[in-house]
Order: structure tokens, then sequence, then C-alpha cells
């Protein structure tokens, strides 16, 4: 176990192009300030196959939280349930709480004019079939239920922990549900920036490749801006102090600007 999260972000919209993965990057802003922050990002269809593998590799990989985001809905392209049954070789089953809400839900739906029947149609109520041995959570905005499975873990617990594709479901389930029980904590990296004006991103690399070998557990990345000569330096580390020393040498030693 390492202490990081991976991202599975699931679905063909993504590969496509159609849809942009606005979930990931709002999901690692997030991690970032918890006890797991993302190690690694993958994006992938709505393929069981490839869906399975992802899953049997970031669990095999050591991370402590594996996040499934996407495929949870009640069209035959939602495939990420029926895949996690299959990678952690474990049958799927009924959660009868879940079930009883959808069929309120399709009860009220019909009583509105809404629905040509009570009953749930085969894609609502598929939406209550979980592997066995999942923990269901509330899904604050939605009907399709979050999920927390345990990992395999020889140490503290790890958890894959599976939730809707869609934004606004993701980011209330994780607010409400994930953070508070599963990614509690201080962050596990404090972060700095500073920008620079009038100074190529290539004048840095000896300063940064120096401050790499002197400070070890800081780790530093520049970003050229949108201005020709403008960048940002943004280092993370695992302490405050020594974030800083780091950074204060980067003002002291920084190249001088260009002159025109």
């Amino acid at each position: 176990m390492d202490g990081s999260s991976w991202i599975l972000a699931i679905g063909d919209e993504l590969l496509s192009g159609h849809t942009v993965d606005t979930n990931s990057n709002w999901l690692a802003q997030r991690l970032r300030q918890t006890p797991y922050p993302v190690r690694r990002m993958v994006v992938l269809g709505d393929l069981e196959d490839d869906i399975v593998e992802a899953v049997v590799t970031a669990s095999a990989g050591g991370a402590s939280r594996v996040f499934c985001c996407g495929g949870l809905g009640p069209t035959p392209d939602d495939r990420t349930v029926a895949a996690l049954a299959r990678a952690l070789a474990v049958p799927l089953q009924d959660d009868p709480p879940t079930l009883a809400r959808i069929r309120q839900r399709a009860e009220r739906l019909f009583e509105e004019g809404r629905l040509p029947s009570p009953e749930p149609n085969p894609g609502n109520r598929k939406m209550a079939l979980v592997p066995a041995g999942a923990v269901v959570l509330r899904n604050p905005v939605g009907s399709a239920p979050p999920l927390a499975i345990p990992l395999p873990s020889t140490a503290e617990p790890r958890w894959l922990l599976v939730v809707p594709g869609v934004p606004r479901e993701l980011m209330a389930t994780v607010e409400e549900e994930i953070i508070p029980v599963f990614c509690a904590g201080e962050g596990a990296l404090v972060y700095g920036e500073q920008s620079f004006a009038g100074i190529a991103e290539s004048q840095f690399f000896p300063l940064l490749t120096q401050l790499a070998l002197e400070h070890p557990r800081v780790r530093f990345g520049s970003y050229p801006q949108a201005r020709p000569g403008d960048v940002v330096i943004r280092a993370c580390a695992p302490g405050g102090a020594e974030l800083e020393e780091a950074m204060r040498e980067l003002r002291e030693r920084a190249p001088s600007p260009l002159q025109f």
C-alpha cells in the first residue's frame, strides 16, 4: 500500500472526445487535500474486458484508494458493475434497499404519467445489482448507488470506490459519502508556486536540476504561460518547512529576466 489513489475514468464518450473528462480533474484537485493524492489516471471505454483488466491492475498496483468513475446507469453500455464482479471474482446480487428506492421512484413516475408501468424496467432494475461484499453508499442527487468495496490488504484497509459519472452526482457523492469516511485526514503533500516574467522556461533547467538534488523530497514542475517569457514553477513536498526552504532558494537563485 502506497498511500495514493488511482482514478479509472470509464466511458466511450471520453475516448471519442465527445465528453471532456472534468471528473478526473476535479477529483484529483479534491484528493490532493487528503492523505491519498492521485498517482495515476486511466481513461478507458465501456468494454467489460478492459474494465476488468484495469481494476485488477489497479488492485495489484498497491494504491490505497482506487476510484472507478462512470458506467453505473440503466443502459446496456453501463458495464462497470458487472466488470467489477468479474474482476473481484464475486457474484452480483440484489441490494434490497436500492431496489426498494427504485420501485418507489418508478411508482411515483407512473402516478405522474411519466412511465407506462409502476414496475421498474430492466434498465433501472439492474442498478440494484451490486457485487457481493460491497458497501452500498448513498447517492445524494441520483439513482445509481455508489459503492465501497474492500480490496486485499495486509495492513491498513484499501478501498475500491465506485462513483457515478454524472459530474454533479460524482461531486456530491465524493464530498458527502467518501471524503468524510474513506479519505479523511490532512493532505499528504503541501504545494507552492512562484511566477516569473521575462525568463525562458529552459533557463530554469540547471537550477531545478540542482534543487532536486538538494531537496530530494521536493518535486518541481515548470509551466509556461500564455505570454512568452512567463513561467510558473510549482512544487510539492511532504512538509511545509521543507517546501518553503526549497521555494526560497528558487526565488533567490532564479535566472535574471531578459532585457529588452
